[in-house]
């Protein structure tokens, strides 16, 4: 029975998609939080500078 199940490849295609979909999310979504921190650390940045300045 479990060999039979193990061989069966009708929902491979589906499967695949799904975690090369989720691994792609994964990626983008950490990418989308580093973008977030460099860009919180530049306005940091451009605040403390203009203070320094006033």
């Amino acid at each position: 029975m479990f060999k039979k199940i193990l061989q069966d490849e009708t929902g491979s295609p589906a499967t695949e998609f799904a975690l090369v979909a989720s691994i792609i999310s994964i990626a983008a979504l950490g990418a989308f939080m580093a973008l977030g921190n460099a860009s919180t650390a530049q306005m940091d940045g451009v605040e403390q500078a203009y203070a320094d300045v006033n």
